[in-house]
């Protein structure tokens, strides 16, 4: 089954400077996973420095681009969320271990509050014309607070490392729900280009499809 994954997965590069995903460590940490067996791998941190770390790994966890391993540390007597692609060369260490109880025991909700506590530089304030159960479902893979506002229409706020994956969470938005931008000059400017470039090519399509 890992030899499967190993050949089927190949590693997916979302943009220019955007994650690459490792299927060999993707392999081994899936293995790991399931049979309960511990992990050595080199990682870097988000501040650059490089360590080495034993891990038991108890569960990976994809949220959009990218991918991360919920584990306990062994050397650090903790539970820790590691990037993958910020890890390097992961390989089973040999020794089995009896799985401990993650803290509120949801791997998904213990990566996103992990996420939600990393300052990120860009943030967008929006009114949403939807329910907020909808919104929440939409904006999943996203760092976002959703709050109902009684009148049909409730507000997010969504933060991110990179202005233009902001951008593009927003745009997603206003392709299900009517959105308004309440705070974020930069991302309004941002979306008032994407707009006027989309007019501009659906105005085309137009004439070229009148003229045949």
């Amino acid at each position: 089954r890992v030899g499967a994954v190993h050949a089927g997965v190949v590693p997916l590069r979302w943009a220019a400077d955007g994650p690459t995903i490792d299927a060999e460590a993707l392999a081994v940490l899936s293995q790991a996973c399931r049979d309960h067996e511990e992990v050595r791998f080199d990682y870097q941190r988000r501040d650059g420095e490089d360590s080495r770390r034993l891990v038991q790994p108890h569960r990976l966890v994809s949220a959009g681009r990218r991918w991360y391993l919920v584990a306990w540390d062994v050397r650090r007597e903790d539970w820790r969320t590691f990037r993958l692609d910020r890890l390097r060369e992961a390989r089973l260490a040999g020794a089995r271990f009896r799985p401990r109880e993650l803290p509120g025991g949801d791997a998904a909700a213990f990566v996103a509050q992990g996420l939600a506590s990393i300052p990120k530089p860009h943030r967008a304030e929006v009114v949403v014309h939807g329910s907020a159960d909808a919104v929440r479902a939409a904006l999943r893979w996203a760092d976002a607070e959703v709050t109902e506002r009684g009148d049909g229409t409730c507000g997010a706020t969504v933060r991110s490392e990179s202005l233009d994956w902001l951008v593009s969470t927003v745009a997603m938005l206003a392709a299900t729900f009517d959105v308004e931008v309440e705070a974020g000059t930069e991302v309004a400017a941002r979306l008032d280009v994407v707009a006027v470039r989309l007019a501009r090519r659906a105005g085309a399509a137009r004439v070229a499809g009148a003229g045949v």
